[in-house]
């Protein structure tokens, strides 16, 4: 299946208006820098370029709530870039974006609000603001706030 194709049956799914679908398509392939790609079988595609079309999928129906996984892996720096600044113009429209990460910094840079997961169990959920005020660090990094509420100790690796 092409990316294209790929496309064109997440947009059924969705059930995105066809007059809409090839402007959404065509602006989204620029975004992620796909457009020449598109045409191409998806099982020849890189991880990197696979990880973009998947992206464009799920912001292809334009929705009100994404949830992404660790959404920036795979992605080159210029792609990287330009989810994360979608995912701020997605907050700015009044969207909610949910997104798990391990790179502290880009949650940091990123987030109004935090969640801090420990095990499977939420042990804080709050605007970083709020959690370092809690933690004591007003100057604190989002991965020592994190270490602290996990009991990691940040010598011990």
């Amino acid at each position: 299946m092409s990316g294209a194709r790929f496309l064109a049956f997440i947009a059924d799914v969705y059930r995105v208006d066809s007059s809409a679908r090839a402007a959404r398509v065509a602006e989204l392939a620029e975004r992620f820098e796909m457009k020449d790609s598109l045409g191409e079988v998806v099982a020849s595609y890189s991880h990197g370029m696979r990880q973009k079309l998947s992206l464009m999928s799920a912001l292809l129906h334009d929705p009100e709530v994404l949830i992404l996984d660790e959404p920036i892996v795979g992605l080159d720096p210029r792609a990287a870039f330009t989810l994360k600044e979608t995912m701020r113009g997605l907050c700015e429209r009044g969207r909610t974006v949910f997104f798990s990460t391990h790179i502290m910094e880009i949650a940091e840079r990123l987030c109004d609000r935090v969640g801090i997961i420990n095990h499977g169990e939420l042990v804080a959920a709050a605007p970083l603001e709020e959690l370092r005020r809690k933690a004591g660090g007003e100057n604190a990094t989002l991965e020592r706030l994190f270490l602290e509420m996990t009991n990691d100790d940040a010598g011990a690796h």
